[in-house]
């Protein structure tokens, strides 16, 4: 057993510093999710294969198929159905049950000692809302770096934490092209893409994430941030500063968003 001393987060790692020099990094990837579990609840899966879902006390058990509450005045309104890819399993000291899911199966859950921390995490860049990171920080980080902008601040390098969604709407803020070389980009350019991404991801925080496919909270509820994109996953729709159609392009894999008016690729 284990005492979890302190929850904090690196990048895209969520971090739970033990007791005795250890700690756990957990990386989600694309489906993964933490879901706390009540006391005395568990997961039967017995009837997995004629039941949607079945979750069960020590006592009677009953069935839910939806995010409802499942104990009179809780406010617990888990997607049951995600806890059939339940992978790993923490039985915390008060009778509740962290569970991590995965239906793909890419996250990462890792052990180290606590003086491994720079080799856990080595490549990672600054924080994006730690005083560390700021316009200036960013243009050395950009100098030099001959490939497109976008995929520069999904390598991690520059700033830890950006993913797909937030990148392109920080680079829309900006009115930067994602296919931009990150070298060729003014000072102005690069204080108004710093502004964009502190600007994005407080967004996100506030609207408690970006649900638009399995993220969920601790607690099973969906975050309203999707409500929020300007550019992502909104192709075809017209650009709110605009008018301009948003595209879609694929950049190194991924799926990538932005305004043909706004953003535009060469520089005049």
């Amino acid at each position: 057993d284990r005492r979890i001393e302190a929850i904090r987060r690196r990048g895209k790692y969520l971090v739970l510093d033990l007791e005795g020099d250890l700690f756990l990094s957990i990386h989600r990837r694309m489906t993964g999710n933490l879901f706390l579990l009540p006391a005395g609840w568990e997961i039967d899966t017995s009837l997995r294969e004629t039941d949607p879902v079945a979750w069960s006390t020590r006592g009677p058990s009953f069935l839910a198929t939806s995010a409802v509450d499942l104990v009179e005045g809780s406010s617990y309104s888990v997607d049951l159905a995600k806890t059939w890819y339940c992978r790993v399993c923490f039985n915390l000291a008060d009778g509740r049950r962290l569970l991590y899911t995965d239906p793909r199966k890419f996250g990462r859950i890792e052990l180290w000692p606590r003086d491994c921390e720079a080799v856990a995490f080595k490549g990672l860049g600054p924080e994006p809302l730690s005083t560390a990171f700021n316009a200036k920080q960013l243009a050395q980080a950009l100098a030099g770096r001959k490939s497109a902008i976008k995929q520069v601040l999904l390598a991690q390098e520059a700033v830890a934490g950006l993913g797909n969604i937030y990148a392109d709407e920080a680079l829309y803020l900006a009115s930067i092209h994602p296919l931009r070389r990150a070298d060729s980009l003014s000072p102005t350019e690069i204080e108004l893409l710093y502004q964009g991404i502190v600007s994005v991801l407080t967004l996100g925080i506030e609207h408690g994430g970006t649900s638009f496919s399995g993220y969920r909270d601790l607690w099973g509820e969906a975050g309203d941030n999707y409500s929020h994109m300007k550019v992502y996953q909104q192709d075809g729709k017209p650009c709110l500063r605009c008018g301009a159609l948003i595209e879609r392009i694929v950049l190194a894999q991924r799926g990538t968003h932005f305004c043909p008016g706004c953003q535009k690729l060469t520089v005049e």
